[in-house]
């Protein structure tokens, strides 16, 4: 991969942002003075397509190779601002990427971690931020009533394996990887929030509420699609923790280029302020080092 400088400017670093929220934040970041946003996308064609403007430098990564992810991040000159591990996926059946991992583990976790700890050395007095979600709550009830029983839990490594669970149907099963890859996120960033000195680095988890309607939900069966992408993308309004990618790019942006920065290691919400869903299990110094210190492991990676 060749070497990607930015200098002379503001530069967030985006992934994710062909479609949903991670969209929505890229347009509003290149509205701000000076800003230039860097975006990792796997179908480049698909991202030009969208003419963003020449504040927008789309470059080839598919988050779903961990070699392809070290080298973007060898290859970057210059200072970051901001990096956003916004790319998520969420599977019904088991997918395993090229690597031989599981894919929504691979992606929402093990990916955002690696280029975050590639990219650390050039993100001095900037900002980090994981994308959370409330499904990481067990007790959270509303996540409960559209069918997220929350994490499960076990080791980096069996997660990463893809372990299947005799008898579950592949939604479930969908739903289950999906709430365990926001609880890795969750508990990185307050995990990272305890290792890196805020002024050095402020790391910060970002839950974006339900947002109906965006493309997350593409691989789970025919009714869960349906259901997302009408009945409850018109509900929203109406609805508590529900959002739009426009809104919850708003709060995100906020996250980004607030002064001062709020304190290191918090998870925040849409409505900026800290989250009240975060699962008070997901705060715990050992849970913390166990997820981190197994995924550097798993990785061969170190905190520079």
């Amino acid at each position: 991969m060749a070497d990607i400088e930015v200098e002379g400017e503001r530069c967030f670093v985006v992934t994710g942002a062909t479609s949903g929220l991670g969209l929505a934040l890229t347009r509003r970041l290149v509205r701000l003075p000076g800003v230039r946003v860097v975006a990792p996308a796997r179908d480049l064609a698909r991202a030009g397509a969208l003419k963003l403007g020449e504040r927008v430098t789309w470059v080839e990564l598919d988050l779903r190779s961990l070699a392809a992810v070290r080298a973007f991040a060898d290859g970057w000159r210059g200072r970051i601002d901001g990096l956003v591990n916004n790319a998520g996926v969420s599977a019904g059946a088991l997918r395993r990427t090229g690597d031989g991992w599981e894919e929504t583990v691979a992606v929402n976790h093990l990916a955002a971690l690696q280029l975050t700890v590639g990219l650390l050395p050039h993100l001095a007095g900037g900002r980090v931020v994981f994308l959370g979600s409330s499904t990481h709550n067990p007790e959270y009830r509303r996540a409960q009533r559209f069918a997220h029983r929350g994490p499960q839990f076990t080791s980096i490594e069996a997660l990463a394996r893809g372990s299947e669970e005799a008898g579950a149907s592949p939604a479930r099963l969908g739903f289950d990887r999906y709430a365990t890859s926001k609880l890795l996120n969750t508990v990185t960033a307050i995990e990272l929030g305890r290792r890196i000195a805020g002024e050095r680095v402020a790391v910060y988890g970002f839950d974006p509420w339900m947002m109906p309607g965006t493309g997350l939900q593409r691989a789970m069966p025919l009714p869960v699609r349906f259901l997302w992408a009408t009945v409850l993308r018109m509900a929203v309004p109406w609805m508590a923790h529900a959002s739009t990618p426009e809104r919850s790019a708003a709060g995100l942006e906020w996250l980004l280029t607030v002064r001062p920065p709020p304190p290191s290691g918090q998870i925040f919400g849409v409505d900026r302020l800290p989250s009240r869903t975060v699962w008070t299990g997901a705060q715990a110094p050992a849970l913390g080092r166990a997820v981190v210190d197994e995924s550097l492991a798993l990785l061969g990676a170190t905190l520079a």
